[in-house]
């Protein structure tokens, strides 16, 4: 998918993740992308600048859920006057088999026997998912 500007437009999402008072929530609301590619959503809770969390897209002419993906939060506004706080958001992808012990970000990753391995996916399941995706 190399033009973003086709999926500008609202989504409808789940948020989860952990807030600025360290409790895991998790909320509905809507994924603003515009057309330059940037993805901004506003949220009840308060989350701290470079936060990680998880957007699940919300499909409901599906029967199945979707995958969530892991994004990182930036530029977290004061709350406004209606209690919402609007936030960028940056796609993170999952570490490759090749890096060292020296780029894992947790020690205790050090110690698990898990390797990131892709499933394959049904084609109609990967076509919703590609609105939280980049190229």
């Amino acid at each position: 998918m190399g033009d973003s500007a086709n999926l500008s437009g609202n989504y409808r999402i789940e948020v989860s993740g952990w807030g600025l008072n360290d409790a895991f929530f998790v909320e509905k609301t809507d994924l603003l992308w515009t057309a330059e590619g940037e993805k901004k959503l506003l949220l009840r809770h308060t989350l701290p600048e470079s936060a990680v969390i998880f957007v699940r897209l919300i499909a409901p002419e599906t029967s199945f859920g979707s995958v969530p993906v892991a994004y990182r939060v930036e530029g977290v506004q004061p709350m406004n006057s209606v209690g919402l706080c609007e936030m960028r958001l940056l796609r993170l992808h999952p570490r490759s088999k090749g890096q060292t012990r020296s780029e894992i970000a947790s020690p205790s990753a050090n110690f698990s026997s898990n390797v990131y391995e892709p499933k394959e996916s049904s084609t109609t399941h990967s076509e919703l998912e590609e609105v939280l995706h980049e190229a």
